[in-house]
């Protein structure tokens, strides 16, 4: 019987769901904008539920945190439908604040989780990329909210002009937002959007700057880590009198080496 891949067991788990869902909502994003009101905004925030539920529950495994996700993508949701209706900027403010305290709940929690490891995993790997998307996002949101609260500190260059009001044009721009908080994370500086204040630019620095120490520090991290583990086949234990036995078991297909070798030193009392 075929042994299942560890690839494949670990995208079944509680970071795979996310990575996921975190991919799906980036790569339907430009799809689910070009479609009438009713569908994309019906998909838009099936995508986006998707994505609460699946961070709460990588974040805090359990039927509360999963609860708990659907109640917010139901808030979520309603205020959504409220801010179209009523046409005022406070309920988009609130709906922003809403996701950006959920995302930094969950990414301060997995990145915990990814510096307490004691060694490497697949699932290591997935809780490091998963940080890594979710920073992106958590500056959408931050681009969001200095874009709300002071109108044109994001201009674009081809002229357009958002109405938070508007699903449409709401879901749209959180899109151009999306490829300028992704594109600065990652260094390229591609975008439509260009931040024309003093603070917007310094708020493109500092997610920038973020994403250069988050490689390197988390990658600092991960290989020493790995660099600190017992290489494969090596076990040491103490023995009853205070010496220290290892043994050094063959890899496969070695029929020279002998199948153990023990050897007992003794410890400078």
């Amino acid at each position: 019987m075929r042994k299942k891949s560890k690839v494949l067991s670990a995208a079944g788990g509680k970071f795979g769901i996310l990575l996921v869902a975190l991919v799906a909502l980036m790569a339907s994003a430009p799809v689910i904008i070009e479609k009438p009101v009713g569908v994309g905004v019906v998909a838009y925030d099936l995508f986006a539920s998707a994505v609460l539920v699946a961070s709460l529950h990588a974040a805090r495994p359990g039927g509360t945190p999963v609860a708990i996700g659907l109640i917010l993508a139901l808030t979520d949701f309603g205020i959504g439908r409220l801010a179209t209706f009523e046409g005022t900027r406070w309920l988009v403010i609130l709906q922003i604040l809403l996701w950006l305290s959920t995302l930094i709940f969950v990414t301060a929690t997995i990145l915990e989780a990814i510096f307490e490891s004691e060694d490497v995993t697949v699932e290591t790997l997935q809780e490091s990329l998963c940080v890594y998307l979710l920073l992106g996002l958590i500056w959408v949101f931050a681009f969001a909210l200095i874009e709300v609260a002071a109108p044109g500190s994001f201009q674009s260059q081809h002229g357009f002009r958002v109405a938070w009001s508007d699903d449409r044009s709401r879901r749209a721009e959180l899109m151009r937002l999306s490829v300028l908080s992704y594109s600065t994370l990652a260094g390229s500086g591609t975008g439509d959007l260009t931040p024309s204040t003093e603070f917007a630019n310094m708020a493109v620095a500092l997610e920038a700057m973020m994403g250069q120490i988050y490689l390197a520090v988390v990658l600092a991290r991960l290989v020493g880590v790995q660099a600190g583990q017992a290489p494969p086949g090596r076990v040491a234990r103490a023995d009853e009198t205070g010496g220290v036995e290892r043994a050094i078991r063959p890899g496969p297909g070695d029929s020279r080496r002998q199948k153990s070798e023990v050897e007992d030193e003794r410890l400078p009392r």
